[in-house]
């Protein structure tokens, strides 16, 4: 009975996650807010390795995208870590929401 008691505890502590807002920021919003975009990226950290944040400037790009012509204003950011298996593998995910505003 008692192996089972700590197999149960060992395999809740291994599979739970929890998850961290590390940061958010946001720039002024437009009055006009009609055409919402967004864009995300992540990434995964294994063993707190993490040798580059390159990720996050594919946000720019994929806004760029979504709003052709235009320009994104009112952009809300927000940056969160998962952490899983007792935090010894990480995902970072950044997410951005805008309005685009074409002239």
């Amino acid at each position: 009975m008692t192996r089972r008691i700590i197999f149960s505890l060992l395999t809740l502590l291994t599979i739970s996650s929890c998850v961290h807002l590390n940061s958010v920021s946001l720039t002024q919003i437009p009055e006009k807010r009609s055409n919402k975009v967004d864009a995300s990226t992540e990434k995964w950290i294994i063993f707190f390795f993490n040798f580059d944040n390159d990720y996050v400037d594919r946000l720019n790009d994929q806004l760029k995208d979504r709003c052709q012509g235009g320009k994104v204003q009112g952009i809300l950011t927000k940056d969160e870590t998962t952490d899983y298996f007792l935090a010894l593998v990480m995902k970072r995910k950044v997410t951005a929401t805008g309005f685009c505003s074409k002239a």
